[in-house]
């Protein structure tokens, strides 16, 4: 009766180890995909952060297969094989991007099949699809670590920074800590106050027309009188206008009249001609003075005399300015028609 009990005990633990046998092959196989048909894909990546054979391939939210393989190709790629039940490859194409993710913070790797194109086509057995830049969880948190140092440095700044506003350190320190400032700018809105109350009594002046500034600004006088002198600087203004035309008619007349002043000015021939008579004019009065005196010192001048005292007088005055009596060529001799006068002579200025 022992023997049976131990036996059936026996065949009991037995049945169970292997029902939990089956069960464990079981779960690992439709985990790793052993029991379904497959279809095989690659990537290539740069970096594959820590993924390892074994780990699950995700497509939408759902388990569809896993990495079966990693390999290094070069020193810059490295070929991640995985394997996708076939119930999944209908939706997945050819153009539908793979990236390394993660599941949750302390999750294990992960790899993410995203949606295609359906014009691409199906994915197919041996295919590679392309590769897109995951969110890298690890890189973010060497980031935050960071970022959380300079928040330190930054924390600690501000609160050196406090500190010194609090001891009153620097202007700033001065004017949280100290009243100074504030009774200046009490003293200086004073001072403000009462130049605007200056202002404002000196506005009130003006306004009532006091004083010359006041009469400026209120009295229209001076407006009036400016207005009359730019009048007639105005009318002054077209006087002069007019004279400036009437000289420049006058000199266009001048310089291209047919007048005798033009000519004068502009005729060389005519001016050589005049000079020419000039000097005739003045060599006949040199023959005329010298006629003249030679008809005073005639006998026959003396006979006709009516008083010979005073001719003999006159006489020896005439000869007594004879010797002193000098003509040149060019002097002007006028004889008076009296005969108690003597001949003048006006020089030629040279």
């Amino acid at each position: 009766m022992k023997r049976t009990k131990k036996a059936l005990r026996l065949g009991i633990f037995m049945a169970s180890a292997l029902i939990l046998f089956i069960v464990a092959v079981y779960l690992i196989g439709s985990k790793q995909n052993l029991f379904s048909s497959n279809t095989e894909v690659h990537a290539s990546f740069k970096d594959i952060r820590g993924l390892m054979s074994g780990n699950i391939v995700r497509f939408a939210g759902i388990n569809i297969g896993t990495v079966n393989d990693i390999r290094i190709v070069a020193d810059s790629s490295v070929i991640v094989s995985m394997t996708i039940r076939d119930t999944y490859t209908d939706f997945i194409y050819k153009n539908s991007a793979v990236q390394i993710g993660q599941e949750g913070l302390m999750g294990g790797k992960i790899v993410l099949i995203s949606t295609g194109d359906p014009a691409t086509g199906k994915v197919e057995d041996g295919d590679y699809l392309p590769v897109a830049d995951g969110l890298d969880i690890q890189a973010m948190i060497a980031q935050a670590t960071e970022m959380l140092d300079e928040a330190k440095g930054t924390v600690a700044n501000l609160r050196s920074i406090t500190g010194k506003f609090d001891s009153g350190d620097g202007d700033i320190g001065r004017l949280l800590n100290e009243n100074y400032l504030t009774d200046a700018l009490e003293t200086a809105t004073s001072s403000l106050n009462a130049s605007l109350s200056d202002l404002n009594k000196i506005t009130a002046k003006i306004n009532n027309g006091q004083g010359d500034l006041g009469k400026l600004v209120n009295d229209d006088s001076i407006t009036v009188e400016m207005n009359r002198i730019m009048a007639n600087l105005t009318s002054t203004t077209g006087k002069a206008d007019s004279l400036v035309n009437q000289l420049h008619q006058t000199s266009y007349s001048l310089n291209h009249g047919e007048g005798v002043i033009p000519r004068l000015l502009n005729d060389k021939q005519m001016g050589l001609n005049v000079d020419t008579a000039i000097a005739n004019v003045d060599q006949g009065v040199v023959e005329i003075t010298k006629a003249a005196e030679t008809i005073a010192n005639s006998w026959i001048f003396r006979i006709f005399s009516k008083k010979k005292d005073k001719d003999k007088d006159k006489d020896k005055e005439v000869e007594e300015v004879t010797h002193e009596f000098k003509v040149n060529p060019g002097d002007t001799i006028i004889i008076p028609p009296s005969d108690n006068s003597l001949p003048e002579l006006h020089e030629r200025s040279k």
